[in-house]
């Protein structure tokens, strides 16, 4: 059983990302497939990164919106521009 190991510009290349971005996406945790430090080089199993792609398509359930509050009245003061020449066309 083989299993093969991707490297950081390969897994770019996969994934049609700069392979800077998979070094940022690691260092600040970002979303990527799970990796493996040997020594000091990343690479990825090919089943993660499979397994990663597939939970990536599935759709993603849209967060249930709350209603718009109703703004409420606008409080007395001065008035605006379109109140102003309403006022003065009534004249």
């Amino acid at each position: 059983m083989e299993k093969k190991l991707l490297t950081p510009k390969a897994l770019a290349e996969l994934l049609g990302l700069a392979e800077q971005t998979i070094y940022n996406r690691h260092s600040t945790g970002g979303d990527l497939p799970h990796a493996i430090k040997l020594g000091r080089l990343l690479r990825f199993h090919t089943a993660d990164v499979d397994s990663w792609l597939e939970h990536q398509r599935q759709p993603a359930i849209p967060p249930a919106t709350p209603p718009r509050p109703v703004p409420p009245a606008r409080r007395p003061g001065r008035p605006t521009k379109a109140e102003q020449v309403a006022a003065r066309g009534s004249l």
